[in-house]
């Protein structure tokens, strides 16, 4: 992914975040920006909405989360994002990866946490 990016820097208009689990490190995220560096980060933000959510998930992100308060920090900050930037879009999905399983998740515009709707 990491010589993707790089040899296709010219072509994207954006980085790559990239999650997922294996028995040696657990549940790792890395951030590829159009560079080509691979980055292991804690949690990675990107898209057009994320400037407005960076001081929400410094302050509210922890390591060691559980999975139910990182899916709840998850869609509050891009129902904020979303709110704030018109090119978010409109619903929330999410996929958690775990070692038994990817669970998907769809999150409708009305039942935002944050938003329109959430006001």
């Amino acid at each position: 992914m990491r010589r993707l990016c790089y040899e296709n820097k010219d072509r994207l208009l954006a980085g790559v975040i990239v999650g997922g689990w294996d028995p040696v490190d657990g549940g790792s995220v890395y951030n590829i920006p159009l560079g080509g560096t691979c980055i292991k980060m804690p949690f990675a933000i990107g898209g057009s909405g994320s400037t407005y959510i960076y001081g929400l998930v410094d302050s509210e992100f922890k390591e060691g989360m559980t999975k139910d308060e990182a899916l709840t920090l998850v869609k509050k900050a891009i129902s904020h994002a979303m709110a704030r930037d018109g090119s978010s879009g409109g619903i929330i999905r999410t996929v958690t990866v775990t070692e038994e399983s990817n669970d998907r998740e769809f999150v409708p515009g009305n039942q935002l946490p944050y938003g329109p709707a959430g006001w």
